[in-house]
């Protein structure tokens, strides 16, 4: 298990610095189409609330959001997300299913998220892509993620958030045991 979690720690290692390199050398804020794009997405956060961040593909998500420089665009509003969305909000992001289409059903690490829920690690739509009954690899899945916490957050699942820490949660927390802990509460 320390050598998986040491992998996952090298690859994010890797992902950060490839990032920093490529910004280093591209500067893709200083480009003037990216310049408008960003000053058109401050004005519409100027004007809200809040920002919410909705899901779908993940590394998409993550790529454009990096790119428009959505979340220091957003700083000091509240954020409301799900699925990829919440995903993205993490300080890792896991690529996970139980059920693949194809391949083998093996959680990949995939890049560094935001770090504004530090953790945590999100598994949206459990219904689908975990099997809630395999205690053996809920406990493998849980033990590599520690010490964050990987939690299955179905429909109506909520955590809560602020200045990095959970205030409140309702969603099923993987044991290392293999137990899903239902109703975690943060």
């Amino acid at each position: 298990m320390d050598l998986f979690r040491q992998i996952d720690r090298d690859h994010l290692e890797r992902c950060k610095t490839i990032h920093a390199e490529f910004a280093d050398r591209w500067r893709l804020g200083e480009r003037a189409i990216i310049a408008r794009h960003r000053s058109e997405i401050a004005a519409v956060l100027g004007a809200a609330s809040a920002l919410v961040i909705a899901g779908g593909h993940v590394a998409s998500l993550l790529n454009r959001m990096k790119l428009f420089d959505v979340i220091g665009l957003a700083a000091g509003k509240p954020v409301v997300a799900w699925s990829a969305g919440a995903m993205v909000l993490t300080d890792r992001i896991v690529l996970f299913h139980d059920y693949p289409p194809y391949g083998k059903a093996i959680a990949q690490v995939l890049d560094a998220g935001f770090g504004l829920a530090p953790g945590l690690v999100v598994l949206p739509d459990p219904v689908r892509r975990i099997r809630m009954d395999d205690r053996l690899g809920i406990a493998r899945f849980a033990q590599r993620m520690g010490p964050s916490t990987a939690v299955a957050m179905g429909q109506g699942a909520q955590v809560t958030f602020d200045g990095g820490r959970v205030l409140r949660a309702s969603a099923d927390r993987l044991d290392r045991t293999g137990e899903v802990e239902r109703g975690w509460a943060g």
